[in-house]
């Protein structure tokens, strides 16, 4: 069995809203398909895979993905700012519920935030782990271009866990992009930066400790985690930091499977152990869905810690 913690979809109503717009971000139609422009050097397209799930649910039967736990795609509703995140991202939660309702062996759900209004979001919060059945929080790695340990944001993680839910962080446009995006993809370089960038600020701003009943997750096998722990840990003595060991915290984390080939894989394996490790894609991205795959089952380790990885952790940690 696998369940696949990393996957997304796309919303036909978010993506014709944003044609509407000026600035970012905004989506146009190129060659007859709809690109979702989040920054300046970076663009979604609107792929069939991405927005009608007849056609991903296809793409996991021949990945032998049993279930898929379905996150907004970047540009997130947070770009938007004010009561129009929180109305879109209401919106967002809305769309994946009925997806989910339609599909209730293949797919579930996680929340998606506007972060306008601290109350209105957390509202939303509640409405989507209570009432919508949502089995997480994804939260980009930054929330219009401020950290996740910014005091705003620590409302959402204290009620997470309260909640006991994972919360996945997901990278969005990053907040350093000077020189990249006109020579290099934003997502190669910018992306495992950023999301290396929040995690270690919650570690060393004591987050992840201080709110350790809810398991965060970092994508794409932690970005540059498993190569820059050990330099942090280096750099602590000249550093300080809010209590605590942010470099066990940094170890205590779980990181999704989606690399492109086994090796940085297996780094990642090494750095939290197979428990920590949760079986994902990046649907529907380019061929990142069989390169992760193909990653995984190019990794050396046991059947039991297969096992885990696959579908085992995601049980646990989601309550599946």
């Amino acid at each position: 069995m696998k369940i696949d913690v990393h996957s997304h979809f796309l919303s036909e109503k978010f993506t014709r809203m944003l044609e509407k717009r000026a600035r970012f971000p905004f989506s146009r139609v190129v060659d007859g398909l709809h690109h979702l422009y989040c920054c300046q050097g970076m663009a979604v397209r609107a792929v069939a895979s991405m927005v009608a799930m007849d056609h991903k649910l296809a793409d996991m039967d021949a990945l032998g993905i049993d279930l898929a736990l379905l996150s907004a795609s970047i540009p997130g509703p947070e770009l938007l700012g004010g009561k129009q995140a929180d109305r879109t991202a209401r919106m967002l939660n809305d769309e994946l519920a009925e997806i989910v309702a339609r599909h209730p062996n293949r797919f579930r759900g996680y929340a998606t935030l506007g972060f306008g209004d601290i109350d209105e979001t957390l509202k939303e919060l509640d409405r989507c782990i209570g009432e919508l059945g949502f089995v997480g929080l994804q939260v980009f790695s930054n929330i219009r271009a401020q950290p996740l340990d910014a005091p705003q944001f620590r409302a959402v993680f204290a009620r997470m866990a309260e909640l006991g839910r994972p919360i996945f962080v997901h990278p969005t446009a990053p907040l350093n992009r000077n020189y990249m995006g006109d020579v290099l993809p934003l997502s190669s370089l910018g992306f495992m930066v950023d999301t290396t960038l929040a995690a270690m600020r919650l570690a060393m701003a004591g987050m992840l400790e201080q709110y350790a009943t809810a398991p965060v997750i970092i994508a794409h096998v932690g970005g540059t985690l498993p190569m820059m722990i050990p330099r942090l840990q280096g750099s602590l003595i000249t550093h300080p930091h809010n209590g605590g060991d942010p470099v066990a915290w940094l170890r205590r984390l779980y990181l999704d499977t989606v690399a492109h080939e086994a090796g940085p894989l297996r780094w990642g394996y090494e750095t939290v152990g197979a428990d920590h490790l949760l079986f994902g894609t990046d649907h529907a991205f380019g061929r990142w869905a069989e390169h992760a795959t193909a990653a995984f089952a190019g990794l050396q380790c046991s059947d039991d810690e297969r096992e885990l990885i696959a579908h085992g952790n995601a049980e646990r940690l989601f309550r599946l």
